[in-house]
């Protein structure tokens, strides 16, 4: 049988090997997708002559395979400069040539490697006759030498798919499905999904709130498709400015598949691309651009995500099928608004939360029958009381939100959550709480917030089991989440799992380092497991009054009684002057055993309608209080009746 060596192709300081699909810059590796490789291949070939556009897409893109051909291309191209460092206004290597194609300008080399296969045609192989084989490479060659120009254009054409097959023989793969190139099975199930931030395409820094709205919404759309589990926002936002090659965020995300896509907005007009990847093959499966008027973004997210449906073989519901087909138009300006307020209650910092509610309320004048801004408001204050908002305050204006948005729209997961939450902890409406979490679970089992939410309820109602396995749910779903890492840790703490919480909270300060109640949390549970530990490095006068008061129950553990008293009157002088919850305060007394004091504040805390107060029947900070009849009153009025 006859043999065919696989060429090297050599320009400037990179090295492609045709055999392992690898292109080395300096000897160092660099990751290049399927598609700008094969591109690659077919320029390097011809160097110096035009590769045109039909030519790239029968050799690329067949007739077989769906693609939207302009954006592949130009996505293709884009990723081969980016590996390159190359620049399409003064180009190295890759020159655009008008309405035609694209050209390889600089100077290329090739030589044969020494491994062989059976034969199976390569671009090196595929030379036109006349001109110089790599075959002819013999040892006394002095090395590699300029590449013999190819005029047979559809021989390269060709070439380019056996590249494949040669990847398919040597590294065990095949390209897609009954409608692939070569006719092979197509990708195993799809069953986890993740959406990667979408690119602006505007460059314009400005616009950055509206891609992240429009990624956004699109993972909130595909969530609430039963059939496909989708990675929620958090963690897949982790990956705007990564370099990580698909596979690579494929395997940290535990996703099957992923997609990519731009948006760019020009006037009026908004246009999205998508394309969807195989995270295991690398290999891309669907690919398709959409235009629309910007107050139309909702219908257009529904049609990508019926088409992305269609495509991974998701068998929507006849519910499901009517609810894509349905979108309400809002008007720019409630669009534009709500777009904002995602942005800003996103963030996180309190500056930007309080952002927020203004951009919702903005919304929600422009269009009062947009149930997302109800929504959307009712979350920005609930996260208020993260900054010390008074409850008294906050929750209510969240919960008429949460019921405007749930009158509007019964199908809306979050509004749902938000209800669940002021019932959970402003009403202590046990019942009523869990009846919205399971709810909002029932129409997107994808939601962290809402696993998450239904996972601490759980904790603080004693029912452990079912606790842990939302919260695995949630981190199945979010692993990159802060908020999610955080939260995990306080539900084994209260569980009294004190090692297992504390595994919890380092993952969350792997993620965020600076994470002050996290190191502190640490300490409290270091404590309560009698072993010595350094306070984290934290200045008290900066610190939020649950940090401080979680640093002074811990120095009281810790029998640093004088250290906490100093961190306690700090607290205490800091709600002279602001909102500080009393039920913080009294963990402090507790630890301390100052009994009398820690039932006062409780009994502020259930006046001041505390969030904290639901904490009470499984805190371990308050065990030395339990058998105390005034402990037993406080929990029936918090609603633990059966105490």
């Amino acid at each position: 049988m006859e043999t065919s060596s696989f060429p090297r192709f050599r320009f400037g300081v990179f090295d492609v090997d045709v055999r392992s699909g690898e292109i080395r810059k300096g000897g160092s590796k660099i990751k290049l997708q399927e598609k700008p490789f094969q591109l690659l291949l077919l320029l390097l070939e011809q160097p110096g002559e035009v590769v045109t556009r039909e030519q790239l897409r029968e050799a690329l893109w067949p007739a077989d395979t769906f693609v939207d051909f302009d954006h592949s291309l130009g996505t293709a191209v884009a990723k081969l400069r980016a590996a390159l460092g190359d620049s399409a206004k003064s180009p190295r290597f890759v020159e655009t040539v008008a309405s035609r194609g694209y050209r390889f300008i600089g100077p290329v080399t090739t030589d044969a490697s020494s491994e062989h296969v059976e034969a199976v045609p390569t671009v090196a192989t595929l030379t036109p006759a006349g001109s110089t084989s790599p075959e002819a490479v013999t040892p006394s060659d002095p090395g590699p030498r300029p590449v013999a120009k190819t005029r047979r254009r559809a021989a390269v054409i060709a070439a380019v798919a056996s590249v494949a097959v040669v990847a398919a023989i040597v590294f065990g793969f095949t390209r897609a499905g009954a409608r692939g190139l070569f006719g092979g099975p197509r990708p195993s199930s799809i069953r986890s999904l993740a959406v990667l931030p979408l690119q602006n395409l505007s460059k314009d820094p400005s616009e950055e709130y509206f891609v992240d709205g429009m990624t956004e919404q699109l993972i909130t759309t595909l969530a609430q498709l039963h059939g496909i589990e989708v990675i929620s926002r958090t963690s897949a936002m982790q990956y705007r400015t990564s370099t990580k090659r698909v596979p690579e965020i494929g395997r940290e995300l535990n996703a099957d598949a992923v997609i990519e896509g731009s948006v760019v907005r020009s006037g009026n007009r908004v246009r999205i691309t998508a394309q969807l990847i195989d995270a295991r093959s690398d290999q891309h499966l669907w690919a398709r651009s959409y235009d629309r008027d910007f107050g139309d973004v909702l219908a257009l997210q529904n049609e990508i995500a019926s088409a992305i449906a269609e495509e991974i073989r998701i068998r929507l519901s006849p519910e499901e099928k009517t609810r894509l087909a349905q979108a309400r138009t809002v008007s720019a300006a409630a669009q534009e608004a709500y777009l904002r307020g995602r942005y800003h209650l996103n963030q996180g910092d309190e500056a930007a939360v309080r952002k927020s509610v203004d951009d919702f309320t903005a919304a929600i004048a422009a269009d009062s029958q947009d149930a997302r801004s109800y929504s959307g408001l009712s979350q920005a204050y609930i996260a208020l009381t993260d900054f010390y908002e008074r409850p008294t305050e906050t929750m209510p204006r969240a919960k008429t939100a949460a019921e405007a948005a749930i009158r509007l729209d019964d199908t809306l997961a979050d509004a749902h959550v938000s209800r669940g939450a002021v019932r959970f902890l402003y009403d202590w409406d046990w019942n009523g709480a869990e009846s919205e979490f399971r709810r909002a679970l029932s129409l997107n089992n994808a939601s962290a917030d809402a696993h998450v939410w239904y996972g601490v309820f759980l904790s603080q109602m004693g029912r452990l089991d079912e606790a842990f396995a939302e919260m695995d749910r949630a981190e199945a779903l979010d692993p990159l989440s802060v908020p999610v890492r955080f939260n995990a840790g306080w539900v084994k703490y209260l569980a009294r799992r004190n090692d297992e919480a504390i595994a919890e909270w380092r993952k969350a300060l792997e993620i965020e380092p600076n994470l002050g109640v996290a190191h502190t949390s640490i300490w409290l549970a270091y404590a309560r497991k009698d072993a010595a530990a350094d306070p984290p490095p934290v200045d008290p006068e900066e610190s939020s009054p649950l940090d401080l008061a979680t640093r002074a129950g811990a120095y009281a553990i810790g029998g640093k009684r004088v250290e906490a008293q100093r961190v306690l009157a700090r607290l205490k002088d800091l709600s002279t002057h602001r909102y500080v919850c009393p039920y913080e305060v009294a963990t402090a007394h507790a630890a301390l055993d100052q009994r009398d004091e820690a039932i006062e504040w409780l009994h502020r805390g259930l006046d001041a309608r505390s969030i904290c107060m639901p904490d009470l029947k499984v805190d371990p900070r308050f065990d030395s209080l339990r058998a105390d009849p005034r402990f037993q009153e406080l929990l029936r009025s918090v609603g633990f009746r059966d105490q």
